[in-house]
């Protein structure tokens, strides 16, 4: 199962890729027949994503799409062969049908559009599987890049009460991805 956008391959890993990426950002690098960068991930970042794996051990056992949910999705430029970033989204859909999604860009690939592209391949990919009503994203709004490719994609801000909007710079803005079956639905956030 595989993303793909105009420049880029969205492709999640599997348990044996995400085990090899967290031992050897190289080793996967080669295995996936891609430029090896000389990067790795952050220890802390491996770390996380280690434990998640010993947590969730069913996930990656069953046959049900729920590891899509936690695995890392690399982003890979197709044309240069090359990692451009990950995402990943923050485990499987709330009740209310809501899920989250993390970004990460490499810095040399930073503010060439492949964040808005690969969104927008997620959000034509969410519409057809139907996994999920709602994708979540949490934005720094000194970003200026961030906010401008939140606001071509659609998406709005939650609302925050003032007070918790001037202590932190972050905000989570929304998109629906399938039509609510009641419109007060609209309004329901965890």
């Amino acid at each position: 199962m595989n993303i793909s956008t105009e420049r880029i391959d969205v492709v999640p890993l599997s348990l044996d890729e995400l085990k090899t990426l967290i031992r050897s950002r190289a080793e996967f690098e080669k295995r996936a027949k891609c430029q090896v960068s000389g990067l790795e991930l952050p220890n802390t970042y491996c770390e996380e994503l280690a434990e998640m794996i010993e947590r969730t051990p069913d996930v990656w056992n069953n046959k049900t799409s729920d590891y899509l949910f936690y695995t890392l999705w690399t982003m890979i430029d197709r044309e240069k062969k090359c990692i451009v970033g990950q995402f990943t989204f923050n485990g499987i859909p709330t009740s209310n049908g809501e899920v989250e999604v993390f970004f990460s860009i490499e810095p040399p690939y930073r503010r060439n559009g492949y964040a808005t592209e690969v969104m927008l391949g997620i959000l034509e990919w969410a519409k057809g599987a139907n996994l999920f009503k709602t994708i979540l994203i949490e934005a720094d709004l000194d970003n200026k890049a961030a906010m401008a490719s939140l606001k071509k994609l659609g998406f709005k801000p939650i609302p925050t009460d003032e007070e918790a909007q001037e202590r932190n710079t972050l905000s989570k803005y929304y998109i629906r991805v399938c039509k609510a079956s009641n419109p007060l639905e609209e309004l329901d956030f965890d």
